[in-house]
């Protein structure tokens, strides 16, 4: 016998409950197809017709209990990502995730994924060897064991996933918030940091070469490569002595160097530039105004910026590194070094100079002290500006 629930709208599907099954039914037709769920439940009955629906909406199996982790996370990058105008880099980051989830669980029905299945494919990778790795992107390696740092990035790329899923009824719960992280994984590497010594080093070997200025302001500034990149002449208020940072460069979806916002809204901001940096940065401007007359009509710096191509476009990051690696060879500073470890050095100095923490975060552009405290030490001593720390530590010995 059947007994009606609700009717939906044409096209919508019927809700009713039979008693012969002891059973609530849902029913409704897809793509000319009909399709039925059942539950002992109303409310349950109903999700589960929803989820139906929805699946069908996003292209997912519509099998009940068939779709996977796979399924879910392909249908994800493909329909949520692109909507969501996020950079090329961070992007990336969750393309990587997506590979790794689907190569450790991707086979796994969504429906009766736990937070025991996620936590044990961690344990796994993280116990992974260098053996059993591939390449599989960004640098990374897919059977290669993973930081600590990754797994939060793994567990928030599933988590964002799962919410999609659970607000489209696809899932009645996430469990990504349940998951722990393998307590043996690996921590993070910490980024090096230059001795006073080396840093010296470092500026006499820079003196006089293409791109001293952006390394002299990137070493007293704390700058990350984007946004040394990105400042315009129009940012230097040199009467002031103030370099305002409000802008990032970034690759586009064609991997081409960009102009754009900086990484986080807390990065914006203004600092002071002690007297080295700015005839510094003078310097160049007269060396930029000689390559500018040099190329001619081909010349196109629309942004104004202060460091360019050859051509005044916005630098590209690999050509940044390949001078930067001319300068450290030519240094003679031992170890692996990259652009990104001059903001590291730069906070290690300041702080070892006497700068307070919270004002070592607010010359980076922290949001908090997390970092910070996870890599630095400090000494809490007077409040000073981080560009005449170095100023003072530094000057004196690179002239």
């Amino acid at each position: 016998m059947v007994r009606n629930g609700s009717r939906r709208g044409r096209g919508e599907g019927a809700l009713f409950y039979r008693e012969d099954r002891d059973r609530w039914i849902g029913r409704v037709i897809i793509d000319g197809t009909p399709r039925a769920v059942s539950a002992q439940t109303k409310t349950e009955a109903r999700r589960r017709l929803d989820a139906l629906r929805r699946a069908a909406d996003e292209g997912l199996p519509l099998t009940p209990g068939k779709v996977t982790l796979a399924d879910l996370l392909t249908t994800w990058a493909s329909k949520a990502l692109p909507n969501r105008n996020l950079s090329p880099s961070r992007l990336a980051g969750h393309r990587w995730a997506i590979a790794i989830l689907i190569e450790d669980l991707g086979n796994r029905k969504l429906h009766n994924l736990t937070a025991d299945h996620v936590e044990a494919a961690f344990a796994r990778r993280a116990q992974a060897t260098k053996s059993t790795a591939r390449r599989s992107g960004r640098g990374r390696t897919s059977g290669a064991a993973l930081s600590r740092s990754s797994f939060v990035k793994l567990r928030s790329t599933l988590n964002q996933a799962l919410t999609w899923a659970q607000r489209r009824d696809l899932i009645a719960r996430n469990i990504a918030p349940l998951v722990e992280l393998p307590p043996n994984a690996a921590p993070s590497t910490p980024g090096r940091s230059m001795t006073l010594a080396q840093a010296t080093q470092f500026l006499r070997a820079a003196r006089d070469t293409e791109l001293d200025a952006m390394w002299l302001t990137m070493l007293y500034l704390g700058l990350r490569p984007g946004e040394v990149a990105a400042i315009g002449w129009a940012d230097i208020d040199f009467d002031n002595g103030i370099i305002h940072i409000w802008r990032g460069r970034k690759l586009d979806t064609a991997g081409a160097a960009i102009v754009g916002d900086t990484k986080t809204p807390g990065s914006i901001r203004s600092l002071d530039a002690p007297p080295v940096v700015l005839d510094a940065l003078a310097q160049h401007r007269k060396k930029q105004n000689l390559q500018r007359l040099a190329v001619g009509p081909a010349w196109s710096n629309v942004e104004g910026l202060v460091f360019t191509s050859p051509t005044g476009r916005p630098t590209d990051p690999k050509a940044i590194r390949n001078e930067f690696h001319q300068v450290v060879r030519a240094s003679g500073i031992d170890g692996a070094w990259t652009p990104n470890m001059l903001r590291h050095s730069a906070a290690s100095l300041m702080a070892d100079g006497g700068m307070p923490i919270e004002q070592v975060a607010d010359q980076l552009g922290h949001k908090d002290l997390r970092m910070l405290q996870k890599h630095y030490r400090h000494r809490i001593k007077p409040t000073v500006s981080g560009g005449r720390v170095l100023g003072r530590l530094l000057a004196e010995d690179t002239r």
